[in-house]
C-alpha cells in the first residue's frame, strides 16, 4: 500500500513536469508569499516501536501512538523560479505497556515519550512554467533539530530518566513538491522526499 502511495505521488509530480504549456501565466511569481501547513507519513519512532513490540512476549497492553510529522512552511519568491523559506516541524511518539513483576507479584506500567522539534531554511527551485494553477518545485533545506526523551513508571524501584538533545542536531530535507491552487489564494500541497516532514506530506497552501 505504501509503495502504491509513493508511486502515485511520483507519477503526479512527473505529470506536472511534462504537462504541455497551455497558459501564459504561472502559479507563483516573484514577490509571492507562500504558506503551507502539512501532515506527513510515516512517524518513524511509532513505526519502529510497532515492529519491535509486535512479537514481544514480556510486555502486555502495549499502546503506541504519535502525532506528526506535521509542520508549517513559509516561502518568499525572490524571483519567478527561486524561493527562500523556513520550515518548522514537529512530531512525537508515546509508548505505554505493562509488565508483570514476579518479585512484587503485580503489574507495573512503563511509559516512554519522545518528541522532536526542527527548524530549517529552505531553497526551492520552481521549474513548472505556463500553468496558472499548478506549481512544482525541487527543494533542499537544512537547519537545527532537537529531540527529547522521557521514561517513567509506576514501579517504585524504577529510576525515571529524562534527556534532551540529538546525536546529530541537524534538520534537513531534499525532495520535490507541488501545489495546486483551486482559487487565486488557496490550494493543496503534496511533497515527497527524505528528512524532516516524513517521506510524504501534504496539506493546505495559501498564497499572498
Amino acid at each position: 500500500m505504501f509503495k502504491k502511495i509513493i508511486t502515485g505521488v511520483a507519477l503526479a509530480i512527473f505529470a506536472a513536469c511534462i504537462q504541455p504549456s497551455t497558459a501564459s501565466a504561472q502559479a507563483v511569481e516573484e514577490g509571492n508569499i507562500l504558506i503551507d501547513v502539512y501532515y506527513g507519513f510515516p512517524n518513524l519512532y511509532a513505526t519502529v516501536f510497532r515492529n519491535a513490540y509486535a512479537n514481544s512476549g514480556t510486555e502486555e497492553n502495549v499502546d503506541i501512538n504519535g502525532l506528526g510529522p506535521l509542520g508549517l512552511r513559509g516561502e518568499y519568491m525572490v524571483s519567478d523560479k527561486i524561493g527562500l523559506g523556513l520550515d518548522l516541524g514537529f512530531n512525537n511518539t508515546n509508548l505505554t505497556y505493562t509488565e508483570f513483576d514476579s518479585f512484587d507479584n503485580k503489574d507495573y506500567e512503563y511509559t516512554f515519550k519522545t518528541q522532536k522539534i526542527g527548524a530549517m531554511v529552505t531553497f526551492n527551485y520552481h521549474f513548472l512554467e505556463s500553468n496558472d494553477n499548478l506549481d512544482a518545485y525541487f527543494m533542499v533545506g537544512a537547519g537545527y533539530s532537537n529531540r527529547s526523551f522521557k521514561f517513567t513508571s509506576t514501579d517504585p524501584d524504577y529510576i525515571e530518566d529524562e534527556a534532551s538533545g540529538s546525536l546529530i542536531p541537524v534538520a534537513s530535507r531534499v525532495g520535490v513538491g507541488m501545489r495546486y491552487f483551486f482559487t487565486d489564494n488557496i490550494g493543496l500541497n503534496l511533497a515527497i522526499g527524505f528528512g524532516q516532514g516524513g517521506i510524504i506530506n501534504g496539506g493546505l497552501s495559501f498564497k499572498f
